[in-house]
């Protein structure tokens, strides 16, 4: 049995804000269907995804001090619930490759262009690798950090760019097709705002009773903090925003124009790879002790530097460039994460249901 750590109260909220600023890097994704209007679907697409969640954590509440994995035995059994586990597992693992391949390339065409993609990706996941063998509390302790540095600089880039923003650049207001914007919706619902793999945390809280509020506080914020850089970057380049890779980074690419505030953009750059950082290595974690879990190990290190392997091969072979990803993004991912987000734990949730029935039904018959 792997010893459970304890995550403070402002870590599990800064945890979630953490993981959400971080998909400011890929946001190009969703520009290329709503365009503009892209604004909307974060906010739909964030109500949606906050229903999920809802129902993720009620779930969840029904068995403290167990994490998704344990969730999933008491449900299922051991072997229907080995088999959640593990397609839980797989798509965690996705997370971390597609991540390392969405890191390495944002590297190579804006930091370092004439690295290999490879060796960005191994030295990424060394120093990643190094923080998931210390615990938890090592991978976890600097979100809080992260998060406030990520909305300080949004908030100078954005006084920065002042004069470059065009508020003309909204109108006209939810001019794109509907069926768009319901796409869109979608899209956001499980990709920045999938929430999931918060459920391997939630049992962790030094303070249970509250741990779900503070999830809640946690995805608002990150809800907020990504939709003020959706309407940034779309303030800046219009319509023109949809065909950028990375509109947030040529937004910042802007603020370092002017010579007083040169270098800006390196310094954007540099947070950005921290908080891919910190993405990467929280589900790269994950991964790890859910796997130690299903195979009943006492300890989860033993797996750290295979799995860094396994994520790095996996990485290289998942997407040709980066194009590739938000096409992919934008079509067959998010139907795909609707199955690990929504569709697997409301099977849960309809298992428990049943179960509290029957031992309702078996209470009212021995009575």
């Amino acid at each position: 049995m792997i010893k459970k750590e304890t995550v403070s109260g402002s870590q599990l909220v800064f945890t979630v804000v953490c993981y959400i600023e971080s998909f400011s890097l890929i946001t190009g994704f969703s520009f290329s269907v709503a365009g503009r209007d892209t604004w909307f679907a974060v906010i739909t697409g964030a109500a949606v995804a906050a229903l999920i969640f809802w129902m993720q954590l009620w779930v969840a509440k029904q068995f403290p001090g167990k994490d998704l994995m344990a969730i999933n035995n008491c449900l299922f059994g051991k072997v229907w619930g080995r088999v959640f586990s593990i397609l839980y597992l797989f798509y965690f693992l996705t997370l971390s490759s597609l991540n390392l391949r969405d890191m390495s390339d944002f590297v190579r065409s804006s930091i370092l262009p004439d690295t290999p993609g490879v060796i960005a990706m191994l030295t990424f996941i060394a120093v990643c690798a190094w923080a998931v063998t210390k615990g938890m509390r090592v991978v976890l302790r600097y979100s809080t950090a992260f998060s406030i540095l990520t909305f300080c600089a949004l908030a100078l880039t954005s006084i920065f760019i002042w004069g470059r923003m065009d508020w003309h650049n909204f109108l006209p207001v939810l001019d794109t097709p509907p069926i768009k914007l319901v796409q869109d919706t979608h899209l956001m619902s499980v990709i920045p705002f999938g929430t999931i793999v918060y459920q391997m945390i939630y049992c962790s809280a030094e303070e249970p009773k509250h741990a779900e509020k503070r999830l809640m506080k946690g995805f608002l914020l990150g809800g907020v903090f990504l939709l003020m850089v959706i309407l940034r970057d779309t303030a800046v380049f219009g319509d023109m925003v949809s065909v950028l890779t990375i509109p947030s980074y040529a937004t910042l690419r802007l603020a370092g124009f002017t010579e007083a505030f040169q270098g800006i953009d390196v310094v954007y750059a540099t947070l950005l790879t921290l908080l891919e950082f910190f993405k990467i290595s929280f589900l790269y974690y994950v991964v790890a002790v859910g796997t130690a879990e299903v195979l009943g190990l006492e300890s989860y290190k033993p797996l750290v530097y295979t799995f860094g392997v396994l994520i790095v091969l996996y990485a290289r072979i998942l997407y040709p460039s980066m194009t590739a990803h938000n096409l992919s993004a934008q079509t067959t991912v998010p139907f795909i994460w609707t199955f690990f987000e929504l569709v697997l734990p409301f099977i849960s949730l309809l298992r428990l249901l049943a179960m509290r029935r029957k031992e309702k039904k078996k209470g009212e018959s021995a009575a």
